[in-house]
């Protein structure tokens, strides 16, 4: 019985996404992303172009933005890539002018932020600072902390971890551990699962 009034309200939330897309575009489906329940999260974002790997979990209050509005916006979800086996916290946000891949078994924590373009329009500060726009990928089996940023054009390797509340502004080689504001390599992980500390000097 339970799992029928589940599908039911699945099937409920599809149809109203469906009307609000309609109307409004994808803009409405992203608000209404941010909240429903995880279930219907993914069903949301797979059915408006983002693709979603088998037992990624998701938690709830996740944001999307420039899906639309932006000049590169692809009035979908396409640019979000998730593989298997993920897990994305409360909270997260995912900025989509450009592709955001997360690749099989990494874990973003609660408020992640992921930010694929920069731009503060067509202002004064544009000639000191033009707009950049760039993917983002965060490598298999990565641990991203609570509240860490991940700017755009950043590649993770596999299995790095970014500590909590970390502004990662450029990319790191497998097995790196990262912390601060901008990120700096604390340590490297050895395969064998020990680890050895950055040169710092």
């Amino acid at each position: 019985m339970h799992g029928i009034a589940r599908r039911i309200s699945n099937l409920a939330c599809l149809a109203y996404a469906r009307v609000g897309h309609r109307l409004a575009g994808i803009d409405f489906v992203a608000r209404l992303v941010s909240r429903v329940g995880p279930e219907c999260t993914r069903l949301l974002l797979t059915r408006y172009g983002a693709l979603i790997g088998p037992e990624t979990r998701f938690k709830d209050g996740i944001q999307i933005d420039n899906a639309s509005g932006d000049q590169d916006a692809r009035d979908s979800f396409e640019n979000l890539v998730i593989g298997s086996r993920c897990y994305v916290g409360k909270g997260c946000f995912f900025d989509l002018p450009d592709r955001i891949v997360i690749e099989d078994e990494a874990v973003l924590s609660a408020g992640v932020k992921v930010l694929t373009h920069a731009d503060c329009g067509d202002r004064v500060m544009s000639r000191y600072y033009p707009r950049k726009r760039e993917p983002v990928r965060i490598g298999a089996g990565s641990w991203i902390g609570v509240d860490a940023i991940v700017l755009c054009g950043v590649e993770l390797g596999r299995c790095c971890v970014v500590a909590a509340g970390s502004v990662v502004n450029k990319s790191f080689p497998d097995y790196s551990v990262v912390a601060g504001s901008p990120a700096r390599l604390v340590k490297t992980l050895a395969q064998d699962g020990e680890a050895t500390s950055a040169d710092t000097s």
